[in-house]
């Protein structure tokens, strides 16, 4: 969970997971990819009132080593990302993360499949 300094406000919630949803692993089939148990997935979301204030760009470094200490070396979009919400495409772009696939959600609301292959850590 992130916690807004000072109120205590939940503002945000980082939600990784090791094990990879059946879902993600058939779409991203389809799209051509092989997910591995070296792949993980990543679920964030923020208050709308905390985007763009660089809190993502200076949390997700932070969440990429977690899963390189795991032996990950690739982390998915749980259930991906709305297509039409593209401050979030822009964000996961800047990370790293490429586009791999589109979807339509069960509710109809069309979403991506997007994919960050973790670079090796550095020395030291």
């Amino acid at each position: 969970m992130l916690e807004e300094a000072g109120s205590g406000r939940i503002v945000g919630l980082l939600e990784p997971a090791l094990d990879l949803h059946p879902s993600d692993i058939a779409r991203h089939r389809e799209a051509g990819i092989a997910l591995t148990a070296a792949d993980c997935r990543l679920g964030p979301t923020l208050a709308d009132d905390h985007q763009g204030r660089g809190v993502g760009t200076l949390v997700f470094p932070l969440v990429a080593d977690v899963a390189r200490r795991f032996g990950r070396t690739r982390i998915v979009l749980w259930g991906g990302v709305l297509a039409d919400n593209a401050r979030a495409v822009r964000f996961y772009e800047k990370q790293g993360f490429r586009t791999v696939g589109a979807f339509t959600a069960a509710d109809g609301t069309r979403a991506l499949d997007m994919v960050l292959d973790l670079p090796a850590p550095p020395d030291g």
